[in-house]
């Protein structure tokens, strides 16, 4: 269980909120590869801002996706969805601002996501001096309709803690990072701290990036 404790701001509303993982949804095994998580390279090397033991949910079609990319000098990317068969969308871009999280969402002209299957991607960050090539999954789920129609009239802490408590840990830190107020900010960094990402929690969110196709 993962939370982060708004007792301190003072909001009966919010008094705690916390994210908890779906059962049953474990990382698949025809993995491209794994995501690196070492102390060494908590500083230092692309990572994927999600949980290491369950797939990643949303219950967006085009869901976005964030990652810590370390300060690199004249990063380009590549960013690759696949499904079970093959590969469904590809994009590249420059990055325009590193040492930062960073937010890339699937764009329109990307496929949708299904409800219920599981989608693989990858994307390799480079520069003249490293190469970052890093992968993970990604699936989509419905959230119940209480919590539909709840999110869909709430405010944006109210919808974050909607899809917390169903376990969707994409679209809960999407919402929280579009907010763009301390208390987000703060829950941010926590949910960062409890995802075992402690030398990065407090790092500046990034603009991302232009298409380079």
């Amino acid at each position: 269980l993962l939370c982060a404790n708004l007792e301190s701001y003072g909001n009966p509303r919010f008094q705690r909120f916390s994210y908890k993982p779906r059962t049953g949804m474990g990382i698949p095994q025809n993995s491209l590869g794994g995501t690196t998580r070492s102390v060494e390279c908590a500083s230092q090397c692309v990572l994927s801002l999600t949980p290491a033991d369950n797939i990643p949910l949303t219950a967006l079609e085009r869901p976005s996706f964030f990652f810590f990319v370390p300060k690199m000098q004249g990063a380009k990317a590549k960013f690759q969805l696949f499904d079970q068969n093959d590969r469904v969308y590809q994009t590249s871009f420059d990055l325009t601002s590193t040492g930062g999280i960073m937010e890339f969402s699937l764009p329109a002209d990307a496929p949708g996501l299904e409800v219920g299957k599981n989608y693989q991607w990858r994307i390799v960050i480079r520069n003249s001096e490293k190469t970052n090539d890093l992968n993970g999954f990604v699936r989509r789920v419905n959230l119940s309709t209480v919590n539909m129609t709840t999110k869909a009239t709430g405010q944006p802490l109210q919808a974050a803690e909607i899809y917390a408590q169903e376990g969707i840990w994409l679209d809960m830190f999407k919402t929280l990072v579009d907010a763009k107020t301390p208390e987000t900010f703060a829950l941010i960094q926590d949910l960062l701290k409890s995802a075992q990402f402690e030398a990065i929690a407090t790092q500046p969110l990034l603009e991302c990036c232009k298409s380079s196709n």
